[in-house]
């Protein structure tokens, strides 16, 4: 049985990796803040895992980060672009868990701007992880 890592572990671990970000949210965000993330489970339909012999010994947490950065595209654009580029195939480390990141999508999905004004962005990813081989 595979141990289940935490969304808000893979959060935690993530506040220390985009650091310019000083509002972390999971499952919820404050519609208020102009510069924040989020990060919730997600409920995406996953093949089987035993489909894929060599991965059968790893979890997969589907997650989706969702990203509201100022009332400026360009600048949202950008960031998203850059968090997506610094989490896609990324190999990392959470307490024992070795954890791998798939972006999807080939990209960040824009979401348009809220009613306050502010960009969002949302982006797609399975995290695969083992515990035990730190």
């Amino acid at each position: 049985m595979i141990s289940i890592l935490q969304t808000v572990k893979v959060k935690d671990y993530l506040k220390n990796v985009i650091k310019d970000c000083e509002k972390w949210y999971t499952g919820t965000m404050d519609q208020n803040q102009e510069k924040a993330i989020a990060i919730y489970s997600n409920r995406r339909k996953l093949d089987k895992i035993s489909n894929f012999k060599n991965l059968q010994s790893y979890g997969i947490l589907p997650i989706t980060l969702l990203l509201r950065w100022t009332k400026n595209y360009n600048t949202a654009e950008a960031k998203a672009n850059n968090i997506y580029e610094l989490l896609d195939c990324s190999s990392f480390f959470i307490d024992d868990y070795r954890c791998n990141i798939n972006c999807l999508y080939g990209g960040p999905i824009d979401l348009g701007s809220d009613e306050n004004g502010v960009y969002k962005f949302s982006i797609e990813l399975n995290l695969l992880y083992r515990k035990g081989e730190k």
